[in-house]
């Protein structure tokens, strides 16, 4: 919905920057989750981490190297 709004599709910095911006998050506080690995390339360039979901126990483990548990 967001890149229909704002006319810019991942992974362009762009998109990450408004969210970023629209909410006042600070990027190294945020972790963005997507299939596809350039989507989180494109996040990791504004300074947010970056996981690609590949399986949820994959996505479950890099989010607990990043400090994330459940």
């Amino acid at each position: 919905a967001i890149s229909a709004e704002i006319s810019v599709l991942k992974p362009n910095e762009a998109i990450y920057r408004y969210l970023l911006d629209t909410y006042h998050l600070q990027p190294e506080e945020c972790v963005f989750i997507d299939d596809l690995l350039l989507n989180t390339e494109g996040a990791k360039k504004v300074g947010m981490h970056g996981i690609q979901f590949i399986t949820a126990a994959l996505c479950k483990e890099e989010l607990n190297k990043l400090g994330v548990e459940f």
